[in-house]
C-alpha cells in the first residue's frame, strides 16, 4: 500500500480528498493536515510516499513545504490556481490536479503514481542484460553496459556518456528509462540516468562519475542512498 497524507486547508476539499482515498485498496491514508507544518513534522518522523498537497495555504505554503523536506515523495498538486502547473514541472510532481476535483480526474492521478512507484521497485528485481543498441548517424551501435557512464537529455535528444566516447540518440528519457531493465542503471534526476557502478563521489545533492559533477534530485535520492551499500 501506498503511505498517503493529505495536506489541505480547506475542510471540505480534506473531506473530498479522503473520500476519493477510501475506494483505493492501494492508498494506506496515514495522516491529514490543514497545514503544512504538521504535515512536515509527520513526513520528519515518517515514511511517506504520496502527499496530496495544497499549494495556497496559511503559514507555510504547499512549495515552501516541498523545500524544507528532506526527501521528495510522490507528490499531486491539488489547487484551485493553473498557474502552478509550472512549479509542478519544475518539482517534477507526479500530477496537477485543479480544483473542483472529478472522481475521474483522480483515479488518472492515481494509476500514474501506482506505475512510477512499480517502475521504481521494479529496480532492484529487473532482469539482467549486459548491453544495448541505440541508432545514431544511421546505424546502430552496440553499447555494453559496463562501458555507459550515464545518460544526459540534451533537448529532444539523449547523451550517452561512456569510455567510448559520447553517443547522441533520439529518444525520451522516460522512455529510455523503461527500456534499460538492469539494477545498476538509476534515474536520479529528470535530466539524468546513471551507471551506479561508476559513481565516484557522493556529497549533498550531486555525485560525481569521471569528472562530471550530476545533479540528484530530492524524488530520487532516498531510492539512490537505499541502492547503495553504505556503512
Amino acid at each position: 500500500m501506498i503511505k498517503t497524507i493529505i495536506v489541505e486547508d480547506e475542510m471540505m476539499a480534506r473531506k473530498s480528498l479522503e473520500n476519493f482515498c477510501s475506494k483505493y485498496d492501494s492508498i494506506d491514508l496515514i495522516g491529514t493536515y490543514e497545514n503544512a507544518e504538521d504535515a512536515l513534522r509527520k513526513i520528519e518522523s515518517d515514511t511517506v510516499e504520496l502527499i496530496l498537497l495544497d499549494i495556497e495555504m496559511p503559514g507555510m505554503t504547499g512549495l515552501e513545504l516541498i523545500e524544507n523536506i528532506p526527501y521528495l515523495p510522490q507528490v499531486i498538486f491539488t489547487t484551485g490556481n493553473k498557474e502552478y502547473a509550472y512549479e509542478a514541472y519544475e518539482y517534477d510532481i507526479t500530477d496537477f490536479l485543479k480544483k473542483p476535483i472529478s472522481a475521474d480526474r483522480f483515479a488518472k492521478a492515481i494509476d500514474k503514481v501506482i506505475t512510477i512507484r512499480e517502475r521504481r521497485n521494479a529496480v532492484a528485481t529487473a532482469s539482467e542484460k549486459h548491453e544495448l543498441y541505440i541508432k545514431t548517424d544511421g546505424r546502430y551501435v552496440r553499447l555494453p553496459y559496463d562501458e555507459i557512464l550515464y545518460f544526459e537529455n540534451v533537448g529532444d535528444y539523449i547523451k550517452a556518456a561512456t569510455t567510448l566516447g559520447n553517443f547522441i540518440f533520439h529518444d525520451t528519457m522516460k522512455a529510455l528509462d523503461q527500456k534499460i531493465s538492469n539494477p545498476r542503471f538509476l534515474k536520479v534526476h529528470r535530466s539524468y540516468i546513471i551507471n551506479m557502478n561508476r559513481i565516484k563521489d557522493i556529497e549533498d545533492n550531486t555525485i560525481v562519475i569521471e569528472k562530471k559533477v550530476i545533479p540528484v534530485s530530492r524524488a530520487y535520492k532516498s531510492i539512490l542512498i537505499n541502492s547503495l551499500n553504505l556503512i
